[in-house]
């Protein structure tokens, strides 16, 4: 289960534009219990090398998008 601020954090990242600085910024900006979790950890080591060279729209991000989503959901 993730931890209530990862849950937060994922509401916050549904809603703006995903770029490689828009989630570098994100990640920065999470307090330390976020920052710990396995949702960082994930754009850390995925997301961030995808968003370099694809836009947010590609296909190779819809599973992690819907993840965001879900969890995003599950905040609300």
């Amino acid at each position: 289960m993730p931890y209530a601020q990862e849950l937060v954090f994922a509401e916050n990242l549904a809603w703006f534009v995903w770029t490689e600085e828009t989630l570098r910024a994100a990640v920065r900006a999470a307090d330390p219990w976020t920052a710990t979790g396995r949702l960082v950890r994930v754009l850390d080591s995925n997301a961030f090398f995808l968003l370099r060279d694809v836009p947010a729209t590609d296909p190779a991000l819809h599973t992690l998008r819907r993840l965001i989503d879900t969890l995003a959901a599950a905040a609300a």
